[in-house]
């Protein structure tokens, strides 16, 4: 059976998923954020045995401690490869605004279509949904979206920094329109919400 935590990461309040079965223990991360301790933290808690780390995007606040957890476990980092040259640039990832510019080693996986991907425990479907970067995505596992700053609850991402487009992130939302309703929506911050809710309260879902 899968499961899922999340822990707040860093001063932008990164929600970071780690989805992980229960009986081998064999887990996915999504979106780290700033605080990798307080990740690693966690996964040794639960005991996890992390097979992959997911970034939905390359912007700093979700991908900072991408590298001490590829350290520590030993694993792949997966990103779209619209968002790749984010990790190596510190003006783009806009790690420069905190005044620590950071350059991230680069990913092992370059999602670059819609497609069902496998790990040892499960599938994910991945979704290009730019608009907030040029290569975000979102992840789906059974009924639950990892929206990164895709959609949030009534709200979505922002569209004016490196590589956003808002009449993209307009059309990115109609791929997410077609889940079931009862769609479980994960986002990059703030609270958790459904596609039943947003289809009723999210303006941004109905132009």
């Amino acid at each position: 059976m899968l499961k899922t935590e999340f822990i707040v990461s860093g001063e932008f309040q990164v929600n970071c998923y780690i989805v992980y079965d229960e009986t081998s223990k064999k887990a996915i991360i999504i979106d780290p954020g700033q605080d990798g301790k307080k990740v690693i933290d966690k996964i040794e808690k639960l005991n996890l045995k992390p097979e992959i780390l997911i970034n939905t995007h390359g912007h700093f606040d979700h991908t900072l401690s991408n590298d001490i957890i590829r350290q520590k476990y030993n694993i792949p980092l997966a990103i779209h490869k619209d968002d790749t040259e984010m990790l190596s640039d510190a003006n783009k990832n806009f790690s420069t605004i905190i005044g620590s510019p950071t350059i991230i080693k680069k990913a092992d996986i370059f999602f670059d279509k819609e497609e069902t991907k496998e790990t040892s425990f499960c599938k994910y479907y991945v979704i290009h949904t730019p608009g907030h970067s040029k290569g975000s995505v979102c992840i789906l596992i059974d009924n639950i979206l990892f929206a990164g700053d895709t959609i949030f609850k009534n709200s979505i991402g922002r569209t004016d920094l490196y590589g956003g487009d808002y009449d993209e992130i307009i059309q990115s939302l109609q791929k997410i329109k077609k889940f079931p309703p009862d769609t479980i929506i994960c986002p990059g911050h703030g609270p958790f919400t459904t596609l039943k809710q947003e289809l009723k309260n999210n303006p941004y879902l109905n132009q």
